[in-house]
């Protein structure tokens, strides 16, 4: 019995995209000259491109979702994609490898929709509220007899940032990675009580970034509540240092949890257990295009 979130080979994209990405070229004005003016008038900026398609690539020694490890605590490999859209949409489409010790039946594949909308709503300050979903190819909940429930989950999401700083709310839409009443017994390392649906679960991120020259000083703290279930309840937080050079990017982080390690690890076929939530480094390697 695994943690549908105690859980990121080379990502295959097995799920259609619900959005088209494509990219849309910039419009340039045209230049005017006034009749019987001997000079032309400074020609009109070009306009900022109404599409833009950004990406990322990143290895990471340990995926940690939330602090918990996604990877059964060794190396995942990540990819992502990102549509943005006139008046400050976006659209995205990302993508883990994860470890099937946790994702039980799984094609050791996260697969990530989101969309959204980001937009000044005071000077300095950055709003962003948008949907995402978390889907994992074949992973399934095992239930008495013979049936299984997804793990997939939706989740709304408010953020706000300024400089250095940014605070994001998370809320499940959906029973928070397929916990509830009928699979209160299978979901975790250490079966629950049901108590009904996990949907309502939140999470709180908070992040700060401090730039020191060479390095840019990371700290996070983050809450998940988990409804209905409080057991499952934990604080995680984060300490890195990241160094980039191009559009390539370097970190080590010291990263750990208050997870109660009965209910988040998992184990392999042979029997060996993995506390998920507990303290580790994590190295990354990332680049952007």
């Amino acid at each position: 019995m695994q943690s549908p979130v105690s859980s990121p080979a080379l990502l295959r994209w097995s799920v259609a995209m619900l959005w088209p990405l494509a990219a849309a070229a910039c419009q340039a004005q045209a230049q005017s000259w006034p009749a019987g003016s001997t000079q032309a008038e400074p020609a009109a900026p070009a306009s900022t491109p109404a599409y833009t398609l950004t990406g990322s690539a990143t290895l990471l020694s340990d995926y940690r979702f939330r602090g918990i490890s996604q990877s059964w605590l060794g190396p995942a490999l990540q990819g992502g994609l990102e549509l943005g859209l006139p008046q400050g949409g976006y659209l995205g489409l990302s993508g883990s490898s994860v470890s099937r010790h946790s994702y039980l039946d799984g094609r050791a594949l996260e697969l990530d929709l989101y969309g959204g909308w980001r937009t000044e709503v005071a000077p300095g300050w950055t709003g962003d509220v948008g949907l995402l979903h978390y889907n994992y190819p074949g992973a399934r909940i095992p239930l008495e007899g013979g049936t299984s429930v997804r793990y997939d989950t939706t989740e709304a999401y408010l953020g706000l940032s300024h400089g250095g700083f940014s605070a994001k709310w998370s809320l499940a839409l959906t029973p928070y990675f397929g916990l509830r009443g009928s699979t209160a017994a299978s979901a975790f390392a250490q079966p629950l009580e049901a108590r009904g649906s996990s949907r309502g679960s939140s999470y709180l991120d908070l992040n700060y970034q401090h730039a020191m020259g060479w390095a840019t000083l990371g700290l996070h703290a983050g809450y998940t509540q988990v409804r209905r279930y409080s057991e499952l309840s934990y604080a995680d937080w984060r300490v890195s240092l990241a160094h980039s050079w191009g559009p390539w990017t370097a970190s080590l982080a010291w990263a750990d949890t208050s997870a109660r390690a009965s209910y988040y690890r998992a184990a392999n076929a042979a029997g060996q257990m993995q506390s998920l939530g507990r303290g580790g480094w994590v190295l990354s390697l990332s680049t952007a295009f």
